[in-house]
């Protein structure tokens, strides 16, 4: 029998459950990271605007800004800063019917800082263009334009193999290019947003996935939670080395079934584990700088203010962080792809 590759450490998946409860930061208000709260109150105009934009959450790394007034902004929060302004200055831009006749510079220029077409400041425009085109294509011509009436349609994700009955995840990941990830992990966003705005929920929230993305995974593989057992598929890793799309989808699925199990274990909400460990990683455990296991000088912090967090200078998942005292784990690095999934 051949050894796995990748596994869970279940022991290591549990010590990092407990932790999470120790901090106690279920009992605060959710740090919401994935979004910023719109000007709205129009719910069907919001559930647009989510369903397009996390469509978007893919390949960040190295995006950063200053904005006009001294805020520094990285990765996500640049994206929303643009993407909710486009909102603000017209909220219909974010529905089908709009994004079937937007033009290429009209796209560039909403994610460009300077509004220049000629220089957006997301990468991959022509990739991001087409999967909301293709969406707005098939909203159109299958759900009247309608995400509301999408989801109302399928209220519940998983499929009923009883009835037949197929769940939202199954439509949407055979519908739309933007979410046709195995795992789900930008649909989850979606699905977040819409929970944790309080404006619609599914029937089934246990099948709701973890949104599994490059930080996480760092995260998973510092931390233990899972195993490399492939010493050449671990090195890699830490290397930095481009690997196949068949040994990422096996790392990327053992960090979901992990964090899984930390969801479980844990008994709190999926949407607080994914706020602690997305946050966490990064901010203590960023791919750009070495990891804060033991020692930390607060800058560009995402840690402290969500959570009112009175941080001693350290990691604080490094009391059951394996990395934190083993450079063989503290020196993995999630996969190097170029994919859409995230």
């Amino acid at each position: 029998m051949s050894t796995a590759r990748v596994s869970v450490n279940l022991e290591q998946a549990h010590r990092m459950a407990e932790r999470f409860v120790e901090l106690g930061w279920y009992t605060r208000k959710q740090a919401r990271v994935h979004y910023n709260p719109l000007p709205s109150d129009n719910h069907e105009r919001m559930i647009e605007y989510y369903f397009f934009t996390s469509m978007l959450l893919f390949d960040f790394k190295g995006l950063e800004a200053t904005m006009p007034d001294g805020r520094y902004m990285k990765g996500n929060n640049v994206f929303d800063h643009l993407a909710s302004g486009a909102f603000k200055r017209n909220p219909d831009f974010w529905t089908a019917a709009s994004l079937a006749r937007t033009s290429d510079d009209e796209f560039n220029a909403v994610f460009s800082l300077s509004g220049d077409a000629a220089a957006p400041t997301v990468s991959r425009m022509p990739e991001r263009i087409e999967v909301l085109r293709d969406a707005a294509k098939v909203l159109n011509e299958q759900w009247g334009g309608s995400v509301l009436r999408l989801i109302e349609t399928h209220p519940h994700l998983a499929d009923d193999p009883v009835s037949g009955r197929e769940g939202l995840l199954s439509v949407v990941l055979r519908s739309f290019k933007g979410f046709d990830d195995p795992i789900f992990k930008k649909f989850a966003v979606f699905l977040k947003a819409l929970a944790m705005s309080d404006i619609w929920h599914a029937a089934d929230p246990e099948s709701i996935p973890f949104p599994v993305d490059y930080h996480d995974q760092r995260m998973a593989l510092r931390n233990g939670v899972i195993s490399v057992h492939d010493a050449g598929l671990a090195q890699k890793l830490r290397a930095q080395e481009p690997i196949s799309q068949e040994d990422a989808a096996e790392v990327r699925g053992k960090v979901l079934d992990a964090c899984m199990e930390m969801v479980r274990h844990s008994g709190l909400n999926i949407n607080h584990v994914d706020d602690i460990y997305w946050l966490v990683g990064r901010s203590c455990c960023h791919y750009g700088r070495p990891p804060r296991c033991t020692t930390c000088d607060y800058t560009d912090c995402s840690v402290q203010a969500p959570y009112d967090y009175a941080c001693p200078g350290k990691c604080p998942l490094a009391t059951h962080c394996l990395g934190a005292k083993d450079d063989a784990y503290r020196s993995l690095m999630e996969p190097n792809i170029v994919t859409q999934y995230y």
